[in-house]
């Protein structure tokens, strides 16, 4: 097996890694279910004579690329290589402007669903590559069948505020730009690091529970969850911190209710079209109005419908992180005006 001349391995995510040889590069993604399995590899050159000994080879930089999350779009944001895409899977969760008025102009083709993508028309756009999320039950047989090369982005799987932000530079690899978005990473590092800190100079350590019930399930993030990462380093008692795991705990209303009940803050992410209200809260559950929380309006809340929280907020985790500490500790950032996150006023 050739040795790679150089190694990138980055700092805070960890499913992916780069390595550089001469006339190539490889990404390699960790199969995010089964450690013992080979990695998702992704072969890229600017090398002619590489590219064509070896078919399967993503040309660089990329000139036409496929998306199908809006994450993958706030990333190409960044790097400015949205006039590069030229297909775009459920376009409707996306608010970029560059990205509508290319659906809108035609330059940009909406393709379907991330699952089941118009086979034809992504063959008719002949892109060099679409990044694709994984999942359990891999749908893109077909599309790697029909020649289009499909690279994996896990970024969603990665637990950490920070390991999300580093797949820039994996987004980055396709385009040439790697040495742009490390810069651009240890920027918002440096920036988020700094509001942690200020958040442990607090006096105060209030508890918080998170969540409400979706179809009769409660559903809190585990110990060590992207989600509770956050109230880890905004310096709060998260009340299921001692809950092991990296994804999502489901209980009924009674077990939260036991554990959190009492709490002195209560934490939501809501997707409603309009000023939410504890009224619009109570509506879903009268019992949420026995919350200390809901009783004292210690409700903070992001309503995803207006706040872009899953677009931009995941280049901005200083900016998220510095809500959470305005709301919780009010007194270390006395100036500052919240951008995600807010205080449920509206009875």
């Amino acid at each position: 097996m050739q040795q790679a001349d150089s190694l990138y391995v980055p700092k805070y995510a960890n499913m992916f890694k780069i390595k550089y040889f001469k006339d190539h590069k490889v990404i390699e993604v960790s199969h995010p279910w089964d450690s013992t399995a080979a990695p998702y590899t992704t072969v890229l050159s600017g090398n002619p004579d590489f590219i064509l000994n070896n078919p399967k080879t993503i040309s660089l930089p990329v000139k036409k690329w496929v998306a199908v999350t809006s994450t993958q779009i706030s990333y190409a944001h960044k790097l400015k290589v949205l006039e590069q895409l030229v297909g775009m899977a459920e376009p409707e969760y996306v608010s970029n402007k560059f990205v509508q008025n290319g659906l809108k102009k035609g330059t940009i083709r909406n393709i379907g669903t991330a699952f089941a993508p118009d086979l034809e028309l992504l063959m008719s756009l002949n892109p060099d590559m679409m990044m694709v999320s994984p999942f359990k039950d891999d749908f893109y047989g077909p599309v790697r069948d029909a020649g289009i090369n499909v690279s994996t982005n896990s970024s969603y799987l990665e637990n950490t505020p920070l390991g999300r932000v580093e797949w820039l530079v994996y987004v980055a690899a396709f385009f040439n730009k790697e040495a742009e978005a490390i810069k651009v990473v240890e920027e918002i590092a440096a920036k988020y690091n700094a509001v942690k800190e200020l958040a442990s100079q607090s006096k105060s350590y209030p508890t918080v529970v998170t969540g409400k019930t979706y179809q009769g399930i409660w559903y809190v993030p585990a110990a060590q969850s992207y989600n509770a990462n956050f109230l880890k380093d905004a310096n709060v008692d998260y009340i299921f911190k001692d809950r092991p795991g990296t994804g999502s705990l489901s209980y009924d209303f009674e077990t939260v209710y036991e554990a959190g009940g009492n709490c002195d803050f209560w934490s939501i992410l809501v997707n409603h079209n309009g000023e939410y209200s504890y009224s619009e809260l109570e509506k879903l559950d009268p019992r949420y109005a026995d919350f200390k929380a809901f009783k004292n309006k210690n409700v903070i809340f992001s309503n995803t419908n207006n706040s872009l929280f899953y677009e931009k907020g995941l280049l901005e985790p200083d900016v998220v992180l510095a809500d959470m500490v305005k709301l919780f500790h009010p007194e270390l950032l006395k100036d500052y005006s919240q951008v995600y996150y807010h205080r449920l006023i509206k009875e």
